[in-house]
């Protein structure tokens, strides 16, 4: 006979742990459910969805298949907030025990979502902080694909740090909260199943900047060298010639050396405090301009022949540095087309910082085989250089638009066991999807800016945008004529003071849109993208629009 004893269930445990997974109403191989709306009341929507029955499994939600649009169509695109586009994430969470009730939400400690790129998988990249400030993609070791992402936390569940108040920044992979809701299920028409659903707003945003220098690639460094034409340059290269070696004959410039000069005033070679210039300033002044090779009798006049030495004028950089001035002038000339260098020879003002020039006025520039190959070097480690400095500190998006930018969202829930430590289970992760680009065209939703009536145009002052302009551009501005073309002739700044000038809204915003449209037809010449550019259709004026 068996005791009483013996039939009195155990007790049950105090602490039974949390087993987020996917939702009841998602579909075969779902993990975590995505949910999209197209309004800004997507909260209170989805819960209304939820507690109403009405969530749908990802795939039956029609924007699963059309929104695969662009250049991949394997996996949907998800909008962006200024798509007007919303999503949430939603798992279940249950007690890991025999029938998996639900889990009280009260036990819930906090519960969040992280977003990883590529499939779901340990090698997929998380996006790391540290201490709050962002880090980009990174791939974790397998130890960590289902750890604490906060690593604080993590070496404090260890034991590996004492607590400490307060917290640190946050370091580690970037999370966002998802929220406990209690609803409920019907089995059968006479019987509901309570249920604990995990929601969370998706986002979509995000970058971090670069830090350090940015290595690159040996082909952009080839690309780099290819901006010159022979002999600074590797465009058109060939073997040496005598030729070659004068850049500048005669006092006017050759095509290859116009393009040097656009290259130097671009890397600011003359500017002496930056480092970045120094190799290249050294070099430079060591390339100096002489007379015109000299006749020897009775052989014909060699143009290519050894320069004469005796007349020595200044070094380039001299020239560069002591003729800027007269350097851009004449560059800006031959740019927009009013010069040439066969026409124009090199500018040369009298002084260079208070040393008169002694070059002649027929003169030559000297390169040599080896001062052009090391210039060239030289030239492609400054772009090279320059590449690096601006890319150091740039805004690098967190979702691209590239081949293997795919995305998938894992869940993660914090509670406490029976012995008061705090622990965390991991969820199934979504299903893949891709981001979507801010000007992808398939996603821009119209959005209505009513234009004012033309009477309106003249009612009132210019209120709109106040413009403080410095007494040094006001001086340039307030002389300029209102007449066709535009020239000085104005009153002038008079007072001797500072101005503020307000510009109406309503007539920026049609002069805005006049000066588009003309310009979008202009461009269509050449461009051909009237057809998608503008869309003009007639409509019934609503009450807004009447006169």
């Amino acid at each position: 006979m068996v005791s009483a004893t013996k039939l009195r269930p155990a007790p049950a445990r105090a602490g039974h742990a949390a087993k987020p997974h996917a939702p009841w109403f998602a579909g075969e191989g779902e993990g975590t459910t995505l949910h999209r709306y197209l309004d800004d009341q997507f909260v209170q929507r989805f819960v209304q969805e939820a507690q109403s029955g009405r969530l749908q499994a990802t795939r039956e939600q029609g924007w699963y298949q059309s929104d695969r649009v662009g250049r991949f169509k394997d996996y949907p695109l998800l909008r962006l907030p200024m798509h007007r586009a919303f999503y949430i994430a939603c798992c279940e969470v249950s007690c890991d025990t025999f029938g998996q009730p639900a889990y009280d939400p009260a036990r819930v400690r906090s519960a969040g979502l992280v977003v990883r790129r590529g499939l779901p998988g340990a090698q997929a990249e998380r996006w790391r902080l540290h201490e709050g400030e962002a880090n980009g993609w990174q791939t974790a070791g397998s130890d960590l694909a289902e750890a604490e992402p906060d690593e604080y936390r993590r070496y404090l569940q260890r034991g590996l740090l004492q607590p400490r108040f307060p917290e640190p920044p946050y370091s580690g992979e970037e999370t966002y909260p998802m929220h406990a809701l209690l609803t409920h299920s019907r089995e059968s028409e006479t019987r509901t199943r309570s249920r604990t659903l995990l929601w969370g707003y998706l986002p979509l945003g995000g970058s971090y900047r670069v830090r350090g220098e940015v290595p690159i690639p040996a082909t952009t460094e080839a690309e780099l060298a290819q901006e010159l034409t022979w002999p600074f340059g590797t465009r058109d290269a060939r073997a040496w010639r005598r030729e070659d070696s004068r850049p500048v004959l005669y006092g006017y410039a050759r095509h290859a050396f116009h393009e040097l000069i656009g290259v130097l005033l671009r890397y600011r070679v003359t500017d002496a405090g930056n480092p970045d210039n120094e190799a290249l300033r050294t070099l430079l002044s060591q390339i100096s301009f002489y007379g015109a090779p000299l006749a020897h009798p009775p052989q014909p006049y060699d143009r290519y022949g050894e320069p004469n030495w005796n007349e020595r004028g200044h070094d380039l950089l001299t020239w560069l540095t002591g003729s800027e001035a007269a350097i851009l002038d004449w560059h800006a000339a031959i740019a927009a087309g009013r010069a040439s260098p066969a026409t124009s020879p090199l500018p040369f003002q009298a002084t260079s910082g208070g040393i008169p020039f002694t070059t002649p006025i027929v003169i030559d520039l000297y390169l040599s085989e080896e001062q052009a190959a090391l210039l060239r070097q030289l030239i492609t480690a400054r772009g090279r250089r320059a590449m690096a400095r601006n890319e150091d500190g740039l805004a690098v998006p967190r979702f691209a638009q590239g081949e293997d930018d795919i995305f998938h969202v894992v869940p993660f829930v914090r509670w406490h066991d029976e012995c008061g430590c705090e622990r965390i289970a991991w969820g199934a992760p979504s299903l893949p999807f891709r981001v979507s680009s801010p000007l992808d065209p398939d996603f821009q939703r119209p959005q209505a800016i009513i234009l004012p009536r033309l009477d309106d145009l003249k009612r009132g002052a210019a209120r709109g945008v106040a413009l403080l302009a410095p007494k040094s551009l006001a001086d340039k501005l307030l002389k300029i004529s209102p007449e066709m073309p535009p020239a000085e002739g104005g009153p002038g700044n008079r007072c001797g003071l500072c101005w503020m000038i307000s510009l109406s809204i309503p007539v920026v915003t049609i002069c805005a849109m006049i000066i588009l449209m003309i310009l979008i037809n202009l461009l269509n010449l050449f461009l051909g993208w009237l057809p998608w550019a503008i869309l003009a259709l007639p409509r019934l004026c609503g009450k807004l629009l009447k006169e």
